[in-house]
């Protein structure tokens, strides 16, 4: 019992300094001048006009779909005109206000920087942790020029992620991941602030699960995963914030699996998911929570009763926007696997089949496989747990897919024993 009371101080004392340094990021990043900020937002009206709200370049698949809509609502709280002249400066980082039009975002961003109304809209349930990132690049770049940024910083995360993944787990898991950014369509990650943010946090999750096996540190992994929780919740808009959880995971199962040099039992590995699982959760919902507590606090109002309104909404919908749950499952299939996708899947499930003929593992070693499938499972609890927001934004919920399919081609690669290709190859070459 000391042991566990001491864990859970840990725990405890690592939420309150996290709270505290995302709270102290937060005014910080209000707390810079706005003038060039400012400048910077009105110059990047052109292009989101130029696009519109629900733009699909290249693919024309509504699972394509840059969210202009909520790239413009980020530029327009990073305005931070706030409420009203006095409104301190503390109120504004937490209550993350903007002003709205009731036409589109775009147009609500074009009247708040050519008007002297202030903001008449708030959105204190969330972190927006965005902001820190966003508002200091605003200082010195325009919109287009941030996605410009955006683009480096997500190549070189994937590069470095794919290059980890070669060195610690093999050649055949790049080649997974790289299937499932593309069914992600990556190429419009870095065109979308709202999507790039927790892609981001993805990536440097992954980064640094891999460094904790690396280094053999994996006793900290339960804390990488509440942390990893937490950011997401700081950052994300509730776009796919499960993927932070699922391809992380899928790392530390085959980097577990390889450090305990197969041995873990199956029933060891569920434990072990579902408690990585269980502490994502916990950092996700907790940090959550925490944002509406300190918007009541520092707002002076009853912030948590407006966030449980809107999360029921996301749970159940309501009367303009009612729930079938199993069609919001059906479309965010139908959204992520398009056409093209399945018949590309459908190639790399031939030729997976005819080397698994060839070059089976050997039946003990397959137990990795049903664990993988246990994470490939959980974005349809989330569909249906979360069905009116899967419902309405199934444009880019879908996304959260992005687990099941890595989960599915990681078991499936794992099947596959590499070294009897390598003797194989070897063989030939011999008898040339």
């Amino acid at each position: 019992m000391k042991k566990v009371g001491k864990k859970v101080l840990v725990y405890l004392c690592f939420y309150l300094g996290l709270t505290l340094l995302f709270s102290a990021l937060m005014l910080g990043s209000y707390l810079l001048p706005d003038y060039n900020i400012r400048g910077h937002i009105a110059e990047s009206i052109g292009q989101l006009s130029l696009e519109g709200v629900g733009y699909s370049p290249f693919f024309q698949q509504p699972s394509a779909t840059l969210d202009t809509h909520t790239d413009a609502l980020m530029l327009n709280i990073a305005f931070n005109k706030g409420k009203n002249e006095e409104q301190r400066t503390l109120e504004k980082a937490f209550e993350n206000s903007f002003y709205e039009d009731n036409k589109s975002a775009i147009t609500a961003l074009e009247t708040n920087t050519k008007t002297t109304a202030y903001s008449n809209h708030e959105y204190s349930r969330y972190w927006h942790g965005i902001q820190v990132m966003l508002r200091p690049l605003l200082i010195f770049f325009n919109y287009s020029e941030i996605r410009y940024l955006l683009m480096f910083v997500v190549i070189i995360l994937l590069g470095i992620v794919f290059t980890m993944i070669g060195r610690q787990l093999g050649t055949k898991y790049g080649i997974a991941l790289a299937i499932t950014v593309c069914l992600m369509y990556i190429t419009l990650i870095p065109m979308s602030l709202q999507y790039s943010s927790i892609f981001i946090v993805t990536l440097i999750s992954m980064i640094a699960v891999m460094v904790l096996y690396k280094h053999h540190l994996q006793k900290y992994i339960a804390f990488l995963f509440f942390t990893i929780g937490a950011l997401a919740t700081y950052f994300d808009l509730l776009t796919y914030p499960l993927v932070t959880l699922g391809l992380p995971l899928v790392l530390a199962v085959l980097l577990e699996n390889k450090a305990n040099k197969g041995e873990k039992k199956v029933l060891s590995f569920m434990g072990f998911i579902i408690k990585l699982g269980v502490i994502w959760a916990i950092g996700y919902g907790l940090l959550f929570f925490t944002k509406w507590v300190i918007a009541s606090i520092v707002l002076k109002k009853d912030a948590v009763t407006l966030a449980i309104e809107q999360l029921l909404f996301r749970v159940n919908g309501n009367e303009r926007y009612p729930v079938n749950r199993l069609e919001v499952i059906r479309n965010n299939f139908d959204y992520f696997y398009i056409p093209t996708a399945r018949y590309i899947l459908a190639v790399v499930a031939a030729i997976w089949l005819v080397m698994l003929l060839l070059y089976k593992r050997e039946r003990k070693e397959m137990k990795v496989w049903l664990p993988l499938i246990g994470i490939a499972i959980v974005p349809y609890i989330w569909y249906l747990a979360f069905a009116g927001h899967s419902s309405i934004h199934s444009w880019f919920t879908n996304k959260i897919q992005a687990m099941s399919i890595f989960a599915i081609l990681s078991g499936m690669f794992y099947m596959i024993d590499e070294t009897k290709i390598g003797k194989y190859i070897n063989r030939k070459k011999g008898g040339n």
